[in-house]
């Protein structure tokens, strides 16, 4: 009877100086990159596109965007990562090079559902001079598959513990955004203005992770909504696409100036897609190369 005793108190200890290990380390924030217009190496494929994967600490998983095509699917595959009963997809604006990828939903086990502003559904016609007339909209296979698992959000919205949803971001006059060139009709009226434009923020103990899909209602607005929400938090990265591709240096040594007002102490750049040369080149000038980081198809980043 001593015996099994002792071994039931030894079990017990043993379990316990387990549990004060896994209090001890936590999990973290995760980001697996499985889609991006550049790649790590030739083992990924690559595309103009978006898709990452989300691993928050309390273990829910989480795709914001989807590519244009099965490239995400193929790129998680190599990477070890499953897309089977995710918690959710979130889309962070109505164009082909975000959505596109929802046309292979039926692949993806477990029916998630799919989350962001209703307007990402409406065609968008690109108009340029000296340009074809190109259809920006996420193709009618991808509604079709996801449309019946699409819920809409507007404003702000928390999806899981520690993550929010930021949409109809305000614009201030002014201010820079790269909505240009885009028309709700193919004669160039209604103009189109990123109202449906979408940015995922996690908080963490070291700031507040924002993750972009373009950053169409601007750089600027989107941090201004994100601090607003979290007044006492710094911003601890920004991730994903910026599209500052098309600013001028002014507009570049703002965004840099109210970074600098916002950013946390061990602030991190990860700018792929949209972002520009020009703008990650203008970063790294002022921040460095320990700040502005390499991003692309099967990156991996932990906070």
């Amino acid at each position: 009877m001593r015996k099994v005793w002792n071994i039931l108190v030894l079990v017990c200890l043993t379990l316990a100086m387990v549990g004060v290990v896994f209090a001890g380390n936590p999990q973290k924030l995760e980001l697996s990159i499985l889609c991006d217009d550049a790649a790590v190496s030739e083992n990924f494929m690559k595309e103009h596109g978006v898709s990452i994967l989300i691993k928050l600490p309390n273990g829910h998983r989480w795709l914001f965007d989807a590519g244009t095509t099965d490239v995400f699917m193929e790129n998680a595959k190599i990477m070890g990562e499953r897309l089977d009963n995710l918690e959710g997809i979130m889309i962070s604006h109505g164009h082909d090079d975000h959505g596109g990828g929802l046309a292979f939903y039926p692949r993806l086990g477990g029916e998630p559902p799919v989350y962001g502003h209703p307007l990402i559904w409406v065609k968008q016609y690109q108009i340029k001079k000296g340009k074809q007339l190109r259809i920006c909209h996420i193709p009618y296979l991808a509604r079709k598959n996801a449309g019946p698992h699409f819920k809409p959000l507007h404003d702000v919205t928390k999806l899981d513990e520690n993550m929010y949803f930021f949409t109809d971001v305000k614009q201030e006059p002014g201010s820079y955004c790269p909505t240009y060139g885009k028309f709700y009709n193919e004669d160039g009226v209604g103009p189109w203005e990123g109202t449906d434009d979408a940015t995922v923020a996690v908080d963490t103990p070291e700031g507040v992770v924002a993750i972009f899909g373009c950053g169409h209602a601007g750089y600027i607005n989107i941090l201004k909504a994100i601090k607003q929400k979290f007044p006492d938090k710094k911003i601890l990265s920004v991730v994903g696409g910026l599209h500052l591709k098309a600013a001028d240096e002014k507009i570049l040594e703002k965004a840099a100036k109210f970074t600098d007002s916002v950013k946390a102490k061990k602030f991190t750049f990860y700018g792929g897609h949209c972002t520009g040369k020009n703008a990650i080149e203008y970063f790294k000038a002022k921040y460095g190369e320990d700040v502005v980081r390499p991003y692309a198809s099967g990156t991996v980043i932990k906070f």
